[in-house]
């Protein structure tokens, strides 16, 4: 089932699929995700299991939220278990801010995917619309960050050739104003 966005979304039941929106990819995003921001160590890993039993199939992930490991686990769990494939989900995953410099964004996804232990994300975000300088991916900056120089409009055509590689199904932006969606378009 597909839901278009200028009507109100059916009612979710989590017992059947999740209504859907389709991206202009033409990939199909179920419209309820499970988010992981502030999942506490040792808790998120189980709430991972929790959520796809009781049917969650698209995920909101982060390399800042320092917990793509134990999501990895999780998720590598399920997949040994029978819960699920990898093909019944949907994974968002997001760049971080201190990740734009064009070198540096096929590598953030790389370094995301192998913490996951995944091949590929169905969405690949721009988690904001500015860029910090890189402080390395094992350490993505936070707080007092020293702007970097990169064009958004850089950061996205690198994003782009993440889909050409395979590496994301689809692309977009996260917490972006209108007038900088704009100047993407």
């Amino acid at each position: 089932m597909t839901a278009t966005y200028t009507s109100p979304a059916p009612k979710f039941d989590l017992s059947s699929p999740s209504p859907t929106y389709k991206l202009a990819s033409g990939h199909e995003m179920p419209i309820i995700a499970y988010g992981t921001f502030r999942s506490a160590p040792g808790e998120v890993g189980p709430a991972i299991i929790h959520a796809l039993q009781a049917g969650y199939r698209h995920f909101d992930l982060a390399h800042v939220y320092g917990n793509e490991a134990e999501i990895g686990a999780a998720f590598q769990r399920a997949f040994d278990e029978g819960l699920v494939q990898r093909q019944d989900l949907f994974l968002t995953g997001k760049l971080w801010n201190s990740d734009h410099d064009v070198d540096i964004v096929p590598q953030a996804c790389d370094h995301s995917l192998r913490n996951l232990g995944l091949d590929y994300f169905d969405l690949y975000l721009i988690h904001f619309p500015v860029a910090w300088k890189h402080t390395g991916l094992d350490k993505p900056s936070w707080g007092a960050s020293e702007l970097g120089s990169t064009p958004l409009i850089d950061t996205w055509r690198a994003m782009e050739a993440l889909v050409d590689k395979g590496k994301c199904r689809s692309i977009g932006v996260s917490n972006y104003p209108l007038l900088l969606i704009h100047d993407l378009v």
